[in-house]
């Protein structure tokens, strides 16, 4: 029986692990962004230092978890992100090159080196990025240096983006708390003002930390929400 359950769960994981069933799941999550995108009242508000920059040379800082909000708001822009090579990871490169977004695999577990190399050389041939500045696994809300490398590198700009929602869900399984937001439910995509970083600057990701809890706490205020304990901001 045991070796039995064991042929069935190889089975099963060849199934899932599949590039057929990764398209799948990756078309499923593009229907169900477009669809639940299309009932929310979505407001983006940049700041006027960010409107004025050129839209090809801008590093986005987020936080990992937000990225619902995030896709319908830069979607078909060319925006290259990168993303892990976990499985999951491979569903969200299809999802978002559906929605028109250029994708990086690589993160700060594997073969980061290479990973940074290739979006550095993606962002030179214009067209802006965005990094989930805490991924891929954590801490949460704790930022990993790559993004002050590009930014210092490229000589470009980093916007730090947050969002939130009036109401939402969060999956608590995952370590970044990801948020669905609700149907209907009123939700803001902010921006902050660009931070400009010379190769000399003192600014660590800790102070990239300070400035995007303080956005979120404006973008959960603007919407409706109360702080809680967890970065200032609700659960």
């Amino acid at each position: 029986m045991a070796g039995g359950n064991t042929r069935l769960n190889r089975f099963r994981r060849r199934v899932t692990r599949s590039d057929a069933f990764v398209r799948f799941l990756s078309l499923a999550s593009s229907v169900f962004v477009r669809a639940l995108s299309r009932t929310l009242r979505i407001e983006k508000d940049d700041h006027p230092e960010t409107a004025a920059l050129d839209p090809t040379k801008v590093l986005y800082a987020f936080w990992h978890g937000h990225q619902f909000l995030l896709l319908p708001a830069y979607s078909h822009q060319g925006v290259a992100v990168m993303t892990d090579l976990s499985w999951a990871g491979r569903i969200q490169a299809g999802l978002m090159i559906r929605l028109g977004f250029r994708v990086v695999g690589g993160s700060s577990r594997r073969r980061a080196v290479q990973a940074v190399a290739e979006m550095k050389q993606t962002l030179e041939s214009g067209c802006s990025g965005a990094i989930a500045v805490d991924g891929p696994a954590g801490p949460i809300y704790k930022s990993k240096p790559g993004v002050l490398y590009l930014a210092r590198k490229l000589g470009y700009p980093i916007v730090p983006v947050v969002v939130s929602a009036r109401h939402s869900w969060r999956i608590r399984r995952a370590w970044c708390l990801y948020m669905v937001p609700a149907p209907f439910t009123k939700c803001l995509v902010l921006t902050g003002k660009p931070i400009v970083l010379a190769a000399d600057d003192v600014f660590e990701p800790e102070d990239l930390d300070d400035i995007l809890v303080e956005l979120t706490r404006v973008a959960d205020e603007r919407v409706g929400l109360k702080a809680s304990a967890e970065h200032g901001t609700p659960a």
